[in-house]
């Protein structure tokens, strides 16, 4: 899941061509076709790595590189 998620936060900054992308949990997760509490768990790892930072609403990508990195682990 988390190689899945970092490809689909990176796509989305690129299609909304912002680091800041307002979308829910819950709407990735029906995107990604996955259970939103495996999404909201997989964000708050990447936030503690420090590639986002989340608040209600909005994630907002704050390391590309390492989200890029973990992609293509």
């Amino acid at each position: 899941v988390d190689k899945r998620l970092s490809a689909f936060l990176i796509e989305e900054m690129a299609v909304e061509g912002t680091n800041c992308l307002k979308i829910t949990h819950e709407k990735i997760g029906n995107h990604m076709g996955t259970a939103r509490e495996v999404i909201t768990r997989m964000l708050r790892y990447f936030q503690s790595e420090g590639m986002v930072k989340l608040t209600r609403g909005t994630v907002e990508i704050t390391d590309q590189k390492k989200l890029e990195q973990l992609q293509d682990s």
